[in-house]
């Protein structure tokens, strides 16, 4: 399946682990999901470029203690924000997000009618994954990946390509039709670049491509390719 240009419209990345769920993606997004769990009273733990999430590259979990991202200096720059994180289960979450939405709504002064506040079309249709440990791998990698958990039919999202584990490799994050073209691209170059004889697809239940990962060494190279190709990659890495 050949590589497909980016057409469809930007939405936030999820993640859950371990009790926790973060968000990636675009900074406006990414202010704003802070924002609604702040009102719904949420301690959260925003991150900016020069940090590091999930853990740390000596293997530690990197945990801010702010409230918001005033607290760090950031209020006037939301491009500097690159995570937000929380200690809330999936459903946990999208509760908080709820209650947000609904304290933010401006209560009417007077006879004025009371006019509910809508959750974002961009953070209904937010793509979310969650960490197994046993998602089978289809490659040379070792057993256990991220599960997606809201599918997105078709192809031309744009595509993640974010270090969270690992100091020695990243993954690729998108829809299976997506993951689909850039696995056969992984195998194309496999002959002719290092590292791409290693991309390993992880297997879901829908026995679709939910994710893959590549050896670091690969990063420039498959940016390069997809930029190419009019994909469009939102990144994160820990330099």
């Amino acid at each position: 399946m050949p590589l497909h240009r980016t057409e469809r419209a930007r939405t936030p990345y999820l993640f859950h682990f371990k009790g926790q769920t973060v968000a990636l993606g675009n900074p406006e997004f990414l202010y704003e999901i802070n924002d609604l769990l702040l009102k719904a009273g949420i301690s959260t733990r925003p991150t900016f470029w020069d940090q590091a999430y999930f853990e740390g590259p000596s293997g530690e979990y990197i945990e801010l203690k702010g409230t918001g991202v005033e607290d760090f200096g950031a209020a006037n720059d939301k491009s500097m924000l690159n995570s937000v994180g929380a200690n809330l289960e999936r459903e946990e979450f999208w509760d908080a997000i709820e209650k947000g939405v609904f304290l933010g709504t401006p209560w009417p002064v007077g006879n004025a009618p009371l006019v509910l506040n809508e959750m974002p079309v961009w953070l209904k249709n937010a793509r979310s994954w969650e960490f197994d440990s046993v998602l089978p791998p289809d490659g040379p990698g070792e057993m256990g990946g991220w599960a997606r958990l809201d599918e997105r039919a078709g192809a031309g999202y744009p595509v993640g390509l974010f270090q969270l584990t690992s100091e020695d490799s990243f993954w690729v994050l998108g829809s299976a039709d997506d993951l689909d073209g850039i696995m056969e691209l992984c195998r194309e170059l496999a002959p002719i670049r290092t590292g791409f004889s290693q991309a390993t697809g992880f297997i879901g239940t829908d026995a679709r491509y939910n994710c893959l990962a590549l050896p670091m060494g690969c990063r420039q190279v498959l940016q390069e390719e997809l930029f190419a190709a009019g994909v469009y990659a939102e990144t994160l890495f820990w330099e």
